[in-house]
């Protein structure tokens, strides 16, 4: 490798570095990448934000520089732009300092963008847009300073990061490359996976930085003035109750016996490792997802019932979820969805409950969820309230309220009351720097929404008595259970209602003919068909129609099956907190307005917050920043949150941090924070174990660094026919590219093929391979969307108008199974619904669709791919012996032509043109002929076969006439 690989070069200037960076650790890796290319694996919460900011702003030169950053998301770019302002305005240097400028899909024109790139600076570019100034010389790639990216676990072999990476390196072999990633997790699947990734970003050295690294520890843990630990944090174990302990066992053995049953009936099909396989690591938040990745490529093996419990999964692991975060109220109200949603519909004799439902720890976990709410009798379905009734005080008989809190609000609650008796102790001062806020994070909003709950609850008791003789969360609780009482009549009887409506739907659809002709051409595009049921919520106009005295949820429940009860739950949820949300706004509005005064505004005084929020990645460091807090409370553990803490600690010796780390002791929740850790301790000793028996790369050439899956990515054809003669390709061959396409791979394994990429805004079509050919790339599920809304028929007609040779592709995924077999529950859930009461195919049968399509296009031509590799190779074979198309004339394939006085024909009466178009025997060629001669329908009308001949031709102006003079009076006797 030469020296200005891994040096800057000469137009690579590094303005002077003021860093603002108070660890030693993080000054060490600033320098480190100055001086050369690496690859950061560092552990969440070390601070990565600040250190990227940092080595941007020492390139941040005017005039000198091009810089882009790639992989960043809207809330990063919005934390690197201020903090390049912020280090600039501290170096007092702005007049030398360009700043960011984001470039995304809101941006500006194509010469605007040539015009920034010129001047140089920073740029927060989006991949696909990038991708496409790179391929059109938008941008000189060339004189590109470097390229930095992040979330670097993100770029895989067909990743549009790889194709910038690998455009860059073509063109540019001195520019730098510098790439950053927080999951180490991700780095140590396949083989030599930190190997194969260094090759797809052309880098050479991997800088690995976990919590344990020596420089880190000492960062974090030792004072260096006083040369002594900073304190502890102080853990608060929390036991569960009794019924809480009962539910988490029942739950983790119907895990258990779902994935024993799994492996039992797939260990014909399936090579499954029992470590992988093991309850314990049902605790991790990627569990489901990596169960179903080993899953897909044989997924159209398995049963339904397997399939059924693979969702089950999911299902299961967000109950442990709900145990631990909601209220019992909540939860149980969780479990009433989970058996509404697995009961058949009124009926029907087909059942598609979940297994586990019968098995006695689901009958164990539903009965102690609803004893931790009520005993004695079991709320009734039937029981309702006439109409303009509100529930009382008093719960309906036979019911006896229990309402067991959760253990952690009481603690939480003795924690606020220390906190604040140190306070009044210290009379309220901030000595040692900062405020004496409190910060209390939990892991999700729903959480800090039930904690705000109970806290003003808490706060607002009538009198001491009261909250020592019930307390605040018994009086919270009686508030939900009944809301509870009142909800579940109203839920219960919702699928009954709907599905009486669906049947007078059905009675009518049947009764006005609509399911006479179901081959002919989709008559709803853009809209979901009359039939079609959504999922409304009792506050909308629909569910008041539909529910009338009902003011619960409505929910459609025959299209819910086991795989979409978690978002069944999400969703009902997400509105409950949007309803709350909206009364608590209303009842703020109404206090504002009763006692607005000049008196009534004033600013918060730090001393007296306490804030309540969720875990929120890297911007809890801005969170830290601002409020400054003396005391925060980890209502749930985080091991992220714990080294932001730390980090923040350590830079800012002089501000005292008190830290409480709630957990339930001998929980899932204590098991999956200690699992966390361990897995990324582990995930760094084996990248460690892997840079040590790494082979070093010499180069860092394109055709030289390409990955072992990506073997087809090399230059030499060994296709060509000749007896083995290798011929030089001159010339290479041309494809275009519609701009959208460059959101999926193919494109980049184009290139890798030796393609010359042409992006281009098409109109027809999403692939030009010659002159005659065009093909239309279509995913499975873009497939059933576009067959569903009608625009794959236009798709094709205005193909087939234009171009000789019209080609479908239908495109799976490389990681799943090649079979349309995985997507039937996508297709069934619909065909259902359009089928009517009976049941049948319905008319989103996918293969029946395909049939329909070819039948009205019979020269469209299909084809099947296996990959997005498969695709590339396909279209090296539709390209042989072909001419190479012309940009400039497909991109104006199907765009309206200029008339004769060079006006453009979209000013014409689209209203007027679609008429036209519509009538038999004008097709997508020839109405523009009749539009330029006719001025309008009435000289239409009055001009005979012969003179219409001369602008369509013989034939299509019979029909045109025969049309025009047909007499429907006449058509409608003859009918009756």
């Amino acid at each position: 490798m030469s020296e200005s690989q891994t040096q800057p070069s000469q137009s690579q200037d590094v303005g002077e570095v003021h860093l603002s960076l108070p660890l030693a650790y993080q000054q060490t890796l600033v320098t480190e990448l100055l001086d050369e290319d690496a690859l950061v694996i560092i552990a969440r919460g070390l601070g990565l934000p600040r250190i990227v900011t940092n080595l941007i702003h020492a390139y941040d030169v005017a005039g000198g520089n091009l810089v882009l950053i790639v992989g960043a998301d809207d809330r990063e770019i919005e934390w690197i732009g201020e903090g390049l302002a912020e280090l600039a305005t501290l170096n007092k240097d702005s007049m030398n300092r360009t700043g960011l400028t984001v470039v995304n899909t809101e941006m500006m024109s194509l010469e605007r963008r040539e015009m920034l790139y010129s001047a140089g600076g920073v740029f927060a570019v989006t991949s696909r847009i990038l991708v496409v100034d790179m391929l059109s010389d938008v941008i000189a790639t060339n004189k590109i300073t470097g390229i930095i990216v992040l979330h670097a676990e993100k770029v895989t072999a067909t990743s549009q990061e790889a194709f910038i990476l690998r455009l860059f390196r073509e063109k540019n072999k001195s520019g730098f490359i510098k790439a950053f990633s927080d999951m180490p997790e991700s780095f140590i699947t396949g083989f030599s996976p930190l190997t194969n990734m260094l090759k797809h970003m052309f880098l050479r050295k991997a800088s690995l930085w976990p919590r344990f690294q020596v420089l880190v520890a000492e960062s974090l843990e030792q004072d260096t003035s006083t040369h002594h630990k900073l304190k502890d944090v102080i853990e608060v174990s929390v036991s569960l109750t009794p019924s809480m302990k009962e539910i988490q066992t029942a739950v983790l053995e119907c895990i258990d016996i779902c994935l024993r049953e799994l492996r039992r009936s797939n260990n014909a099909i399936l090579d499954l490792d029992d470590d992988e396989w093991a309850v314990e690591n049902a605790l991790h938040s990627n569990f489901d997802v990596r169960i179903r990745r080993q899953l897909d490529p044989v997924w159209h093996r398995l049963s339904y019932k397997s399939r059924q419990m693979v969702a089950d999964l999911t299902t299961l692991r967000q109950i442990l979820n709900y145990l631990l975060n909601y209220d019992c109220v909540s939860f149980n109200k969780m479990l009433d969805i989970v058996i509404a949603a697995n009961t058949p519909r009124p009926g029907s004799t087909r059942s598609n409950s979940s297994p586990w439902l019968f098995l006695d720890a689901a009958n164990a976990l539903f009965t102690v969820a609803r004893q931790r709410v009520y005993v004695g009798a079991t709320i009734s379905d039937t029981i309702g309230h006439a109409e303009g009734e509100t529930v009382s005080d008093l719960f309906p008989a036979g019911i006896t309220p229990v309402l067991e809190e959760q253990p952690k609000w009481e603690q939480l609650g003795m924690l606020l009351d220390e906190i604040m008796a140190e306070l009044f102790a210290a009379s309220h001062a901030t000595a040692g720097g900062g405020a004496n806020t409190v910060l209390i994070m939990c892991a999700e909003e729903r959480s800090c929404e039930q904690i705000k709950e109970y806290l003003s609850e808490r706060g607002h008791a009538k009198s001491l008595e009261e909250q020592e003789d019930r307390g605040a969360a018994w009086h919270m609780l009686r508030r939900k259970l009944r809301e509870y009482v009142s909800w579940k009549p109203g839920f219960a009887n919702a699928r009954q209602e709907l599905f009486v409506d669906k049947k007078v739907e059905d009675k009518k659809r049947t009764a006005n003919g609509a399911d006479k002709d179901k081959s002919s051409r989709p008559q709803f595009r853009g809209r979901p068909p009359p039939n079609k049921r959504r999922r409304v919520r009792g506050g909308s106009a629909a569910a008041t129609s539909s529910l009338r005295k009902n003011t619960a949820i409505a929910i459609d429940l025959d299209e819910v099956d086991s795989s979409g009860v978690v978002e069944l739950l999400e969703e009902t949820f997400e509105n409950e907190d949007i309803e709350s949300s909206i009364a608590r706004t209303v009842a703020a509005t109404e206090a504002l307005d009763n006692n607005l005064d000049d008196d009534f505004f004033e600013l918060f005084d730090m001393n007296d917050i306490v804030a309540v929020l969720p875990y929120d990645g890297d911007m809890d460091d801005c969170v830290l920043e601002e409020l400054q807090p003396k005391y925060v409370i980890m209502y749930e553990p985080d091991a992220a949150f714990i080294r932001r803490l730390e980090v923040y600690r350590a830079s800012n010796r002089d501000r005292q941090l008190k830290i409480y780390l709630m957990y339930y002791g001998g929980s899932i929740e204590e098991q999956r924070y200690l699992s966390a850790v361990r897995k990324e301790k582990d995930a760094f000793s084996k990248l460690i174990r892997e840079r040590g028996n790494m082979a070093m790369v010499m180069t860092t050439d394109v055709d030289e660094m390409a990955a072992p899956e990506d073997a087809f990515l090399r230059k030499v054809n060994t296709r060509i026919a000749g007896g083995g003669r290798m011929d030089v390709i001159v010339t290479p061959p041309r494809v275009i590219v519609d701009m959208r396409e460059f959101r999926s791979s193919l494109p980049s394994l184009l290139h890798g093929r030796q393609l010359i990429v042409v992006p281009s805004m098409l109109t027809v079509g999403d692939y030009i391979l010659s002159p005659h050919i065009c093909v239309e790339r279509k995913s499975v599920p873009d497939l059933i969307s576009s067959f569903r809304d009608g625009r794959l028929y236009s798709q094709c007609e205005t193909m087939t108008s234009y171009y000789k040779t019209v080609v479908l592709l239908i495109e799976f995924d490389q990681n799943k199974s090649f079979s349309l077999d995985p997507f039937s529950d996508v297709s069934a859930s619909t065909a259902s619904v359009s089928a009517g009461a009976g049941g049948a195919t319905g008319g989103y049968d996918l293969q029946a669709k395909l049939v329909l399509l070819v039948l009205s296009f019979p020269n469209i031509r299909i084809i099947w791919s296996s990959s997005p590799y498969q695709s590339a190779e396909i279209f090296l074979e539709l390209k042989r012996n072909q001419e190479e198309p012309d940009p400039e004339t497909a991109t104006n394939v199907g765009l309206d032509e200029l008339g004769e006085n060079g006006e453009s024909s979209n000013l014409y009466n689209q209203a007027a043109v679609d008429m036209l178009r519509s009538m038999p025997g004008i097709t997508a060629v020839n109405y523009r002929n009749l539009m330029y001669d006719v001025e309008n329908f009435q000289q239409l009308c009055q001009m005979s076969e012969s003179d219409i001949a001369k602008s369509v031709g013989r034939e299509a102006a019979r029909k045109v006439c025969r049309f025009i003079n047909r007499d429907l009076r006449t058509r409608e006797e003859e009918d009756t």
